[in-house]
């Protein structure tokens, strides 16, 4: 944003008073054509069935301090002293001493609050996960808990760790999962970590982040920013809603591309051809790495902590009760921590959740039949699978209606043989994802890579932003990946606090009075 920012910051408050500059452009940028059409909304009103962060290498930090104490807060998250060759092994006998008290733990909350209303277990956070408030803990982690990770994770629509060819065509948008009323919006973000082609009709209802090179050779629409980090070249009809940022030059004859904002480029980078309704600036051009694929999740380790501190023998629920199935199940689990050696059946499976629950899966998923988690009213769910998931027959996780209610975490792939329906948030930064049979998603991907193997649609559930959590507010931080709402911007001295300009969040994000969205509402 244009201008010099004079700020004052207080806890839990933060002004910014612009004192030069054009004070109204980076508003007007992420304000202008919100609303999208969106053709699955009465859809799927109509259907109701179906840390983390090692130390960083500096190259995508900014906004915070980058010397060793920082790397080791950023460290400390999952360094746990999990024993890694019991992870993709049998199940060990669970301690009696992390299982002490936990037969209790459902039903029974008003027994367990405090008069102050914090509970007395030391296993959810400060306030009940089971009684639908806070989060969590991760295993072996005093501090962060599941929600931290999921609204950290999931800024994108779809973030690829490597370059993505368009093949088919590619549709995304966004709506608020946590407003009745459903309405689809821009702010469905694109970011890819290299190079960047579209063959096919592409409609980003949000901004598109590219650490690479640009082409387009089909409609291309961009509803908020572009952000390219070298060469864009625009061989069809193109066009960007908001401002243009690149590194590189820009290649558009015959006006194939207009830019209804600003173009921002360097001073020895060129147009050529791009028609531009704003203002061209001649400035340095610095893009930011949008996915966060350097300090990935270790998914194995922290399965391999709810296999030793989990809920299995309050319900009770054996670790191998998945496995080998010849016969359709049916599986209902209350709120709590469930860890399973593998997920292994011949036929049908299908698993319903009345309350907040994790499941940790040593080995695979592998399922022959068809194959349903089904949330109900108020159950959310965190799925760590160790190895790969594969999926057979016809398959339906999550909640279309409210996505962000679901985060799964593989440490391998994640395959659909079939017809699939998914209301979640999916992590698999090791492996492509494969778009089949007119993909149609509700929620995010984080994936290694992405094909289009048929057209895909993708409707990212901005609640992921805001989920509960039990990250203190002041904690120390390297860079903004470390950070998350109500305190999403790594600050100088390196503790998150509030935002006070776009450049505080990660990508895509803006700042909107000291958070961090995927678009400021109008």
């Amino acid at each position: 944003m244009a201008g010099v920012v004079d700020t004052l910051r207080r806890y839990g408050e933060t002004r910014c008073e612009v004192v030069g500059g054009d004070g109204d452009g980076g508003l007007r940028r992420v304000r202008r054509g919100q609303r999208r059409d969106w053709d699955g909304a009465q859809r799927r009103d109509d259907d109701d069935g179906p840390d983390r962060r090692a130390d960083r290498d500096g190259q995508h930090g900014h906004g915070g301090a980058d010397d060793g104490d920082d790397g080791q807060r950023r460290g400390q998250r999952f360094d746990r002293d999990v024993d890694h060759g019991a992870e993709h092994g049998r199940a060990g006998d669970v301690d009696d001493e992390h299982e002490r008290g936990h037969e209790h733990e459902r039903g029974h909350d008003d027994d367990r609050r405090r008069d102050d209303g914090e509970t007395t277990s030391g296993t959810t956070g400060a306030v009940d996960f089971c009684a639908g408030e806070g989060g969590i803990l991760l295993p072996g982690d005093e501090v962060t808990c599941t929600g931290d990770l999921g609204k950290k994770t999931f800024l994108f629509a779809i973030c690829s760790c490597s370059g993505l060819t368009a093949n088919n065509s590619l549709k995304t948008d966004s709506f608020d999962s946590n407003d009745p009323n459903m309405v689809p919006m821009d702010g469905g973000s694109v970011g890819v970590n290299g190079p960047y082609s579209a063959a096919s009709m592409v409609d980003i209802g949000g901004s598109l982040w590219v650490d690479g090179k640009i082409q387009t050779f089909n409609t291309h629409e961009v509803a908020q920013q572009l952000k390219c980090s070298d060469d864009l070249t625009a061989g069809s009809a193109s066009h960007v809603a908001d401002d243009l940022f690149t590194e590189g030059n820009l290649f558009a004859q015959n006006m194939t591309l207009t830019i209804d904002g600003d173009l921002h480029i360097p001073p020895n980078k060129t147009n050529n051809g791009a028609k531009v309704l704003g203002a061209t600036i001649k400035e340095q051009v610095d893009v930011k790495t949008p996915c966060d694929c350097q300090d990935l999740i270790d998914v194995p380790k922290i399965v391999g902590g709810f296999m030793q501190d989990n809920d299995n023998d309050a319900l009770p629920i054996a670790p191998d009760e998945l496995v080998g199935l010849p016969q359709p199940k049916s599986v209902e689990l209350p709120c709590g921590r469930y860890f399973f050696t593998a997920i292994d059946s011949n036929s049908s499976l299908d698993i319903t959740l009345t309350g907040r629950t994790v499941i940790a899966i040593a080995g695979d998923v592998q399922n022959a039949g068809a194959f349903h988690i089904t949330l109900g009213p108020e159950a959310e769910l965190d799925l760590f699978i160790a190895g790969n998931a594969n999926f057979n027959n016809a398959a339906t996780i999550g909640d279309p209606k409210r996505p962000a209610a679901t985060r799964i975490y593989v440490g391998g792939s994640f395959k659909f043989a079939s017809n699939f329906t998914l209301g979640a948030n999916l992590y698999q930064p090791n492996a492509v994802f494969t778009a089949n049979n007119m993909s149609e998603i509700w929620g995010a991907l984080f994936v290694g890579g992405l094909q289009l193997a048929s057209p895909l649609v993708v409707h990212y559930d901005q609640a992921i932003l805001d989920l509960d959590g039990c990250d203190p507010p002041d904690q120390g931080c390297g860079d903004c990946h470390d950070c998350a709402n109500p305190t999403p911007a790594c600050t100088g001295d390196g503790t998150c606090g509030p935002c006070m300009v776009d450049d505080d969040c990660c990508p895509p994000l803006v700042c909107d009075a000291g958070v961090c969205k995927a678009i400021i509402p109008q």
